[in-house]
């Protein structure tokens, strides 16, 4: 048995799709922009879990992430003593067929199965039905957990150097985008007691600390040594504003170091009240000296507060979205359809207040018992929970039987949610570009001179960027009123930052042309029909040694053999940007004033990085 190295995996493909038939590792065409046409944002993800039990052991490891059936048994057939499955209740069908395998072929191996599969597994299953298929389940924070089980010290600190990257960009840009958002998880769990929520349940309704705000700080600092185009940070916390010491200490280390703040920011996460308090005792503008671009706030619906959920009871979250986006922050907003409250008299009156707090990213689902938390029992008490396959459950989960509206209604509105979301304020592109106006203006008004000299920069990078995809958002925007905000967005851009440079305009020609022929082309096999589907990947930890600290801690190997096709493909489009990025290098260095220079530059950079920024 390899006693010296553990196996760490995701479960294998094929995975299932969504509702609506989309990617389950896509989190931005699935959910924040969902529905927004060719403007929808098709991205990749990685599963972070392993990766930070893979840098937090003494012993090697080898992390497959979204393995081929054949990978899989290959690996396993080697040997390992332990084999950990990090697994979402919704692949729960492909783990039980993994264990199966191993305890096939090799009997004496150990099966960890963790995440919120494990969480809905345990939740699920009866003992003896648990031990045939694992023999822990492993329940909270991993860590400490794996470093007992394999003898090792518990009390050493918990590191997240560096992980692979996040990538995201319009289908008609970029089917391959590149990673430009890094990973972090400042902490685990929640105290707010939610009662629908998996993680309050995992972690107890206790939040432990994964990350001091030092190094949250340092691993962002070493982000930008090692990945200078990365440009954010996608930040893991229930609630960011709970915890106000945590934020304060963040903004005084992110405020000494000019490059992130010229350069970076990340997303955080926030309730409606807590990041109210926030501003009330530090003031709104101590939000964005924290770095933070974004926060995700969980505005749940406009009656939550009325039925105990205590985050969206005393401020009015359309008040708390507009003064974040007057700063320039972003927003990703989360509402939930499907309470018990919920009605055909007041279920379009909630939707409604969700739309008017104009989310630039947005997350509609429904209410889904999974298994394990407060809700299921008590909606299993009550006969309430339907009997569905393993594959759908998800945050659009028909297992709850509703009390006032068919199953399927819930479904339907969250859809319609997108829908109006889209038809009112036009793609999440188009309001990110408004909010971050708004970020450069009160950047060049601001009093605090890092935010004005050096914040503003990171802004104008930003805007130029999206600019030369407003001619395409005019052209097939859905109605007159987003193409009337367009339009808008343009003058605006225009009063503040000047008149676009020549080689912008030309670049948006190219770029209308392009969303032209993609139209054409999808017209009649919309590009969206088939959910996307991530490569394998293996990841070798070795502990050898050889890797510095400040190093890259992992080796990337795609087991498999990329498509003819596809490579040819990857290939053109490499071929086709690298090309106009060096016309527009050359053209840079040898046309324009000053400021066009400055504006030309950070365009042809974005187009020889492949990539859209992130949230």
């Amino acid at each position: 048995m390899i006693s010296d190295r553990i196996l760490l995996t995701t479960p294998c493909y094929p995975y299932p799709t969504l509702p609506a038939n989309d990617s389950l590792t896509d989190a931005t065409g699935q959910r924040f922009t969902h529905a927004d046409d060719i403007f929808t944002l098709i991205s990749h993800t990685h599963c972070y879990a392993n990766h930070i039990l893979a840098q937090n052991i003494k012993i090697p490891a080898t992390l497959l992430e979204y393995p081929r059936w054949q990978n899989f048994t290959e690996e396993v057939d080697k040997g390992y003593a332990t084999i950990g499955i990090s697994s979402f209740p919704v692949h729960l069908d492909m783990v039980m067929k993994m264990c199966k395998y191993i305890r096939k072929v090799s009997p004496e191996t150990k099966i960890l199965l963790g995440s919120y599969g494990a969480q809905a597994f345990d939740a699920q299953y009866d003992e003896e039905t648990k031990k045939k298929y694992v023999d822990h389940v492993v329940k909270g924070e991993g860590v400490k957990w794996l470093r007992e089980y394999l003898g090792e010290d518990t009390d050493r600190p918990i590191s997240q150097k560096l992980m692979p990257k996040c990538g995201g960009a319009p289908a008609f840009l970029n089917k391959y985008p590149r990673g430009g958002i890094g990973f972090q998880v400042t902490g685990l769990g929640c105290p707010g007691g939610c009662d629908f929520c998996s993680t309050t349940e995992m972690y107890g309704k206790k939040r432990i600390e994964m990350l001091t705000p030092d190094e949250f700080v340092n691993n962002a600092e070493l982000y930008r040594k090692h990945f200078p185009d990365c440009s954010s940070l996608f930040v893991i916390e229930e609630d960011h504003f709970r915890h106000p010491r945590w934020l304060v200490k963040t903004r005084d280390r992110w405020m000494q170091n000019k490059d992130l703040i010229e350069n970076m920011d990340w997303t955080g996460f926030g309730s409606v009240d807590f990041i109210w308090h926030f501003a009330k005792n530090y003031g709104w503008d101590a939000i964005p000296e924290t770095g933070m671009g974004a926060v995700f706030v969980g505005v749940e619906s406009k009656f939550a507060g009325e039925h105990g959920y205590k985050k969206v009871k005393e401020a009015d979250a359309r008040d708390v979205f507009h003064k974040l986006h007057s700063l320039g922050i972003r927003t990703l907003g989360a509402w939930i359809c499907g309470w018990d409250y919920h009605n055909h008299s007041n279920m379009y009156e909630d939707l409604n207040y969700f739309v008017a707090c104009k989310p630039t990213y947005e997350q509609l689902t429904r209410m889904s018992p999974f298994p394990g938390t407060e809700l299921w029992r008590k909606l299993k008490e009550q006969g309430r929970v339907m009997n569905v396959p393993w594959e759908d459950v998800h945050f659009w989960s028909g297992a709850q039987k509703n009390i006032s509206m068919e199953t399927h209604e819930t479904l339907n509105l969250t859809e319609y949610g997108y829908d109006l979301l889209y038809k009112t304020w036009g793609p999440s592109i188009l309001r990110r570009f408004e909010v971050q106006l708004n970020g450069y203006e009160h950047c060049m008004n601001s009093d605090n001179p890092l935010m004005r000299d050096i914040k503003s920069n990171f802004f104008k990078r930003e805007l130029a960027v999206i600019w030369i995809m407003l001619g395409s958002m005019d052209l097939f925007a859905p109605n007159g009123v987003v193409r009337r905000r367009v339009m808008k967005a343009d003058e605006r851009f225009r009063d503040l930052l000047g008149e676009p440079t020549p080689m912008m305009e030309l670049i948006s020609r190219g770029i209308e042309k392009r969303a032209i022929k993609f139209k054409k082309k999808h017209m009649f096999d919309p590009f969206n029909r088939r959910a996307r589907e991530e490569p394998a990947k293996e990841y070798l930890y070795e502990k050898d040694g050889s890797i510095k600290d400040e190093d890259i801690p992992y080796k990337t190997i795609y087991p498999n053999k990329i498509p003819r096709k596809t490579r040819r493909e990857m290939r053109r489009v490499n071929r086709r940007y690298g090309a106009i990025s060096n016309f527009l290098s050359w053209r840079y260095k040898i046309k324009s004033d000053k400021k066009g220079n400055e504006l030309d530059a950070i365009v042809a950079k974005n187009i020889k990085k492949q990539t859209y920024p992130g949230f």
